[in-house]
C-alpha cells in the first residue's frame, strides 16, 4: 500500500475516532452541532475515500510533499480528536483535516502545504505544548559552577601524602 493510501486510512480513523466520540459524548449537543460534526465527519470520510481513488489512479505518485511532516500531521489530527474534550475544538480540528484531506486528494502541492500548516495550527491551538523545567537561578547556577571548577582543579591525589 502507498504512502498517501496509508495517509488516507488515518484520515478514515480521525472520522471514526470522531464518531466515537459523538456516540459517547455527543448526546449533550444541540442538534444543529451534532449534525454539523457529522457532515465534517462525513466530508471528512469521503476525501479519504478519494485519496484512496487517486493514488490507485497514480495521481498522487506524482505529489512532492515532505512525506515525514504529512504523517506526522494526519497523526497529529487523529489523535487530538481522541484527546480534546471540547467539541468546538474537535470542530477546528476536523475542518482542518478536511481541508488537507482535499489538498492531498487534488494533488495540489501549494495546497498541500498550506494545509498543512492550518492543521498543524489547529493542533496547536488545542494540544498544550509541554512547559520545558524551569532552569536554575543565575546567581544558584554561578555557584555551583565556582564549586565544581574549585573542585577540579583541587591537587588532591588518590594516595595519601606522606608527612614525615
Amino acid at each position: 500500500m502507498s504512502f498517501f493510501s496509508d495517509q488516507a486510512k488515518q484520515f478514515q480513523q480521525t472520522a471514526a475516532n470522531l464518531q466515537d466520540r459523538l456516540s459517547i459524548d455527543g448526546g449533550g449537543l444541540d442538534g444543529a452541532t451534532y449534525t454539523s460534526l457529522e457532515d465534517q465527519r462525513d466530508a471528512l470520510q469521503d476525501q479519504a475515500e478519494a485519496m484512496i481513488a487517486a493514488d490507485l489512479k497514480g495521481t498522487l505518485a506524482q505529489l512532492t510533499v515532505d512525506q515525514t511532516r504529512l504523517a506526522q500531521c494526519t497523526k497529529s489530527l487523529s489523535d487530538a480528536v481522541k484527546e480534546v474534550k471540547r467539541f468546538d475544538q474537535i470542530a477546528g480540528l476536523l475542518s482542518a483535516a478536511v481541508v488537507l484531506a482535499t489538498a492531498v486528494a487534488k494533488a495540489d502541492p501549494g495546497a498541500v502545504f498550506s494545509a498543512l500548516a492550518g492543521a498543524e495550527k489547529a493542533v496547536a491551538a488545542v494540544i498544550p505544548k509541554p512547559q520545558p523545567a524551569k532552569s536554575q537561578s543565575a546567581s544558584a547556577s554561578g555557584a555551583m559552577s565556582g564549586t565544581l571548577l574549585a573542585v577540579a582543579a583541587s591537587d588532591d591525589s588518590a594516595e595519601p601524602e606522606s608527612r614525615g
